[in-house]
């Protein structure tokens, strides 16, 4: 098991906090079972050039991944989406590959927060 991110105790606190723990928990769930969609799509959309797919895709994560303290997923995010809207299929490609490996250790963190 690998160390969660300050940032994400930080988000999960604030949730916890909100809400309990079932708030925190429901918010986590939903957010593992809905980026794991959209990392497909972002990937999807990349292996077949279509990059507004991509700066859609890297958009709604962005935000979500902001929410729960998942800084490097977000700045990953932010990076494809820039490169996509700037017409960089290459680099869209590298940063797509980027966004899953953070989204794969960032669902890990969150499961292992929540357990």
């Amino acid at each position: 098991m690998s160390e969660i991110p300050e940032a994400v105790r930080v988000a999960l606190d604030g949730l916890r906090s909100l809400g309990g723990d079932d708030l925190m928990k429901q918010m986590v769930s939903v957010f593992i079972e809905y980026s794991a969609g959209r990392v497909q799509a972002l990937q999807t959309a990349a292996d077949s050039g279509n990059l507004t797919g991509v700066a859609e895709a890297a958009h709604s994560l962005k935000g979500s991944s902001r929410q729960l303290g998942l800084t490097a997923m977000a700045d990953a995010c932010l990076a494809a989406e820039h490169a996509a809207k700037q017409g960089d299929g290459v680099t869209t490609q590298t940063l797509a590959a980027a966004v899953h490996e953070e989204y794969t250790a960032a669902a890990q963190w969150l499961r292992d927060a929540t357990a």
